[in-house]
């Protein structure tokens, strides 16, 4: 008999016990229940003057883009992107995306277990079911298609000739803005037109290869639009019920820009409506005052952290933008780290410090920031048979909306940045078991 073993044993029991009992303690409830938790968020509640937007208080706006940008920044080359390099058949992820794509389409049997049944299954179907019929798959930004058209083969005769003349651009802008939250979008702003956050080229898929990305007019602005997804089904990642969130939200994206797009062509100005094609969805909200940029490499906003979907129109309609904004994001991330940790595929970088650093041909080179590798992020969405989603549910900035979450969503603004990844881990967030995930998903 090992005693040494015994004793070793009996200590990690008794240690799991303590974890236990302390974690039960300090939940997220119970510590609210405490009279230091009670305090901190009376405190913190006076100071969110609550509003439901955690991070108002410190919002910085700028009058220019806050990301730096080198000078010799060239524009992408959508043939690069993972997703049409596999199409292209580049072995380093033709493989990863066939997988993917065959599990996504139920032509490879998906994942068992938890998150992963009939129901689930059943929810993947409905939640894709414009995207994937109507729009006939756009979502790896495949111009034009569906309900995101805009050549002129397409609308021609669809824009008003009777121009409408508004006050002001501010009364433009207001118009749509209503118009588009009342079609569906959670998030709005107007971005300026600039040239660099358009591909140079678009992937043509008769050709397989790249074509010249040429619009039908000159466009003045930008309408950028986000949409919410849902917290629970991504609490359940990266199973089938984060492929729910995200083709939900896909198709949705498609029928909220044709919706504002048939709006502004009434109205008599032009249109191009696009979701993930013709130009880089996260510089473009970044532009339009909608978030920050992070560590995972897509946005993240005061109201849903990483948790939106990005959608945005290009219009001849003048119109007042909006100001970039910060509200301590990057300097957050640079101490975080918790994405990168929890990355299964460790694609997402470890760097303290963002850089002009490329990883694969995939990366978009010239704006400094923190570098993914697309290659493991694709072989982890293969591996899963989904879109994965653990980043955007670990994050700290992921939080529903509620006054306490929101508390410490605060957090991520004080000087104590580096121990609120302590708090989150220690609160549980991110941390929720999959199979009690689901069930909280179908409770609901």
């Amino acid at each position: 008999m090992d005693l040494n073993n015994e004793k070793t044993e009996s200590t990690k029991q008794e240690s799991t016990k303590q974890e236990k009992a302390f974690s039960q303690k300090f939940s997220r409830r119970g510590f609210l229940k405490t009279s230091v938790g009670m305090g901190v968020g009376a405190a913190g509640a006076a100071m969110l003057g609550y509003d439901g937007i955690a991070n108002a208080a410190e919002v910085v706006q700028h009058d220019s883009f806050p990301v730096e940008v080198s000078a010799d920044y060239k524009q992408y080359d959508q043939k690069n992107q993972v997703i049409m390099r596999a199409l292209m058949g580049d072995p380093a992820v033709k493989t990863s995306f066939e997988t993917y794509f065959g599990k996504h389409n139920a032509l490879i049997p998906i994942n068992t277990g938890d998150g992963y049944g009939r129901l689930e299954e059943a929810m993947v179907a409905g939640a894709w079911g414009v995207e994937d019929g109507l729009n006939g798959y756009h979502a790896p930004g495949f111009a034009s298609q569906g309900l995101y058209e805009w050549k002129p083969s397409q609308v021609s005769g669809k824009v008003n000739p009777d121009k409408y003349t508004f006050e002001n651009p501010e009364a433009a802008s207001q118009a749509v803005k209503r118009a588009a939250k009342f079609f569906g979008a959670s998030l709005v702003g107007i971005a300026p037109y600039d040239e660099r956050w358009v591909l140079s080229h678009v992937f043509d898929m008769q050709k397989l290869d790249s074509v010249p990305n040429e619009f039908p007019f000159k466009p003045t602005n930008v309408i950028v639009m986000a949409i919410e997804m849902d917290y629970q089904a991504f609490e359940a990642a990266p199973t089938a019920l984060e492929l729910v969130a995200t083709g939900n939200i896909y198709s949705n994206m498609g029928v909220l820009v044709n919706k504002v797009s048939h709006f502004i062509r009434s109205l008599g100005y032009q249109t191009i409506p696009c979701g993930n094609d013709t130009a880089l969805s996260v510089p473009l909200a970044i532009h339009a005052g909608l978030g920050e940029l992070s560590r995972i490499g897509i946005l993240i906003t005061p109201e849903f952290g990483p948790r939106q979907r990005l959608c945005k129109i290009f219009t001849d309609l003048p119109l007042a933008v909006d100001k970039p904004i910060t509200f301590g994001v990057t300097e957050f991330c640079k101490t975080c780290r918790k994405c990168a940790d929890a990355c299964p595929s460790q694609a997402i970088s470890h760097d303290k410090e963002p850089s002009f650093k490329t990883i694969t041909i995939s990366t978009n080179g010239g704006a400094k920031k923190w570098a993914c590798n697309a290659e493991k992020c694709l072989k982890q969405w293969a591996d899963a048979g989904t879109d994965c989603g653990i980043c955007i549910k670990v994050c700290p900035y992921n939080k529903p909306n509620e006054w306490h979450h929101d508390l410490v969503k605060l957090g991520t603004k004080t000087p104590a940045r580096p121990i609120l990844r302590f708090f989150d881990d220690l609160f549980g967030y991110g941390k929720a078991t999959v199979p009690d995930a689901v069930k909280e998903f179908w409770k609901k």
